[in-house]
């Protein structure tokens, strides 16, 4: 019989929130390392995350690039996913739906994310990405997610 692999980040994610922990660093992979990604707070299927935009990211005007708001969204639609699904299962995004409502400046961002559904091969959710003070709705998305076995690296 195969021995269960899981994933760390699923692992890290789904250990805070049954926990209640707070404020958890997710530096687990690189994605989210480079964003500053941490947990605030949350319970499965739902969290709330902050993440740092960095200089790098912006354009020529000043503002954070959509593909970085873009990246954001959807790394918290996957979290509040991995935070309910159980070990030795994974996630993958394979449609995402973004609209940009207002420009982003470098610093502090702060997005919801909720499970709507998951199957047994495909999960739907959705966030939202507000600016540091979590009033100004910067952006929102959806995705479909695909829910299957974690598989052992190459």
């Amino acid at each position: 019989m195969s021995e269960l692999i899981d994933n760390p980040t699923r692992a890290h994610v789904a250990a805070a929130v049954t926990a209640g922990r707070r404020d958890v660093l997710l530096d687990t992979n690189p994605a989210s390392a480079s964003l500053g990604a941490v947990l605030r707070e949350g319970k499965p299927g739902e969290l709330r995350l902050g993440f740092v935009a960095p200089l790098e990211s912006t354009q020529g005007n000043g503002v954070v690039s959509g593909g970085t708001l873009a990246s954001m969204l959807d790394l918290a639609m996957a979290m509040a996913m991995l935070s309910v699904l159980p070990p030795g299962r994974v996630c993958a995004t394979i449609n995402l739906s973004v609209n940009m409502l207002a420009a982003a400046k470098v610093g502090p961002l702060v997005a919801t994310a909720s499970v709507e559904r998951v199957g047994r091969t495909v999960g739907f959710a959705r966030a939202s990405l507000f600016d540091a003070s979590g009033e100004r709705l910067v952006a929102s998305a959806t995705s479909a997610l695909s829910v299957f076995d974690e598989r052992p690296a190459p």
